[in-house]
């Protein structure tokens, strides 16, 4: 028995002792991929209240979540007296891991939306994006949160590439969200995924513990890593071989993997029409709600890569294998709802293929994994940032008098830092 209890001792001696030695080995090589997510019987899943660190699987940013559970500095519930308040809804464009905090097209809006507003007025605007949400959740959201922080502008940012596809049950390959459907008596929520085997287990206590100790040890990040990517490869296999189900996109050599393309033209079978059905029904919701709640309500609508992208070939191809002129369907159906629904949409797309077409400048994409694809790049958010300000001080937020914006915005000039150099293709 002795012997037995020394054996296992010695194993146990030495399993920790390559346990410590691949934590300091990880930490002396500067390993660190935080566990930035945890699940959400509501929303589905959500950021980790006071998780932080640096992100450099695109671009490289320094993040750190707020004790609310968002990428942002931490606000009252209460608004401070001669404060307009904006509350940014959306995705991982919104979230913006990508870039700096100060990149990001929200901080910027709101120095440059001083600019315009009386002086006596101060602008905040609060984020409240999560990677990976599509319209419910955001949907959801406003009403069980952010709407609390009592916002005069709810601005929602609507992602071209993917929303479309993440508010359809049918589209969707991630189901562990809550999805709406559209019927005889309106929108009805489904949220049968929390009370799923999969999702119980992933918010079990000791997955949770789990998370909590990632924050100390980078093995357990290691670890909780190379399961996403068994993950993501195993969704991806999944993807591929349901290609050809409703509501597959045409492929186009060039673009991004992945690019639902079927978005960016009119609705061809059920599953798409049934997709724009329940998204523009969502988003009159949050207009309507909103709008009850003493707020105004207007939609951004967030570029792709492809719609603005400097190589002209390559968005005639993706127009020629959609039988479109150009990529900007989404952008006039939102503007189409807007004018119903009584709502301004920004629509980006359009002066962004302008610019980034005359400038040969990449608005999307980082060279850590290539130019032109994925999220905005930090010229990307300053110019975003730039058109939605313009079009928010023409009649949405509270004007000063010309002269005082001019002189506003000469001291903004003045005192502004000297931003980077886009990536171009000279």
């Amino acid at each position: 028995m002795r012997r037995v209890l020394a054996v296992a001792g010695g194993i146990l001696f030495s399993l920790g002792l390559t346990l410590v030695g691949a934590e300091v080995a990880l930490r002396a090589i500067g390993y660190e991929a935080p566990v930035w997510y945890r699940p959400d019987p509501v929303l589905g899943w959500g950021l980790r209240p006071g998780a932080k660190g640096w992100f450099d699987k695109e671009g490289r940013g320094y993040i750190q979540v707020s004790p609310a559970g968002f990428r942002d500095r931490t606000h009252d519930l209460a608004k401070p007296k001669g404060t307009y308040r904006i509350a940014v809804l959306g995705d991982s464009y919104a979230e913006a891991m990508q870039v700096d905090f100060k990149s990001t097209f929200w901080w910027q809006l709101q120095e440059k939306l001083s600019a315009c507003v009386p002086p006596e007025v101060q602008v905040e605007v609060m984020n409240f994006g999560v990677s990976g949400y599509g319209t419910a959740q955001e949907s959801e959201l406003l009403e069980r949160t952010a709407i609390r922080y009592q916002p005069d502008l709810v601005l929602l940012a609507f992602t071209n590439g993917n929303d479309l596809l993440n508010n359809s049950a049918a589209l969707e390959p991630e189901k562990d969200r809550p999805f709406y459907r559209v019927g005889a008596n309106g929108l009805s929520l489904d949220d049968s995924f929390a009370r799923t085997d999969v999702f119980r287990k992933r918010s079990s206590p000791w997955l949770e513990r789990f998370r909590a100790a990632s924050d100390r040890l980078r093995l357990a990040q290691l670890v909780h890593e190379a399961k996403k990517r068994v993950e993501a490869i195993r969704a991806g296999a999944a993807h591929a071989a349901d290609s050809a189900a409703p509501g597959a996109s045409p492929s186009v050599p060039g673009a991004e993997p992945g690019t639902a393309l079927a978005a960016f033209a009119p609705p061809r079978d059920a599953a798409w029409r049934d997709a724009w059905t329940v998204t523009e029904a969502l988003i009159s919701r949050m207009n309507a709600f909103s709008s009850s709640h003493g707020a105004r309500f207007a939609l951004v609508a967030i570029s792709h890569g492809i719609q603005v992208t400097p190589d002209a070939e390559l968005r005639r191809s993706a127009e020629n294998a959609l039988g479109v002129h150009d990529l900007f369907y989404i952008e006039r159906r939102m503007e189409a709802l807007g004018r119903r629904e009584g709502f301004p949409v920004i629509a980006l797309a359009p002066e962004m293929q302008r610019r980034a077409t005359e400038d040969r400048v990449f608005l999307h994409g980082f060279r850590n994994v290539g130019l032109g694809i994925g999220h905005w790049n930090e010229e990307g958010h300053r110019m975003a940032a730039e058109l939605i300000a313009k079009r928010l001080c023409n009649g949405i937020v509270p004007s000063a008098p010309r002269a005082t914006q001019a002189a506003a915005r000469a001291a903004v000039v003045q005192t502004a830092t000297q931003k980077s150099y886009p990536p171009t293709l000279r």
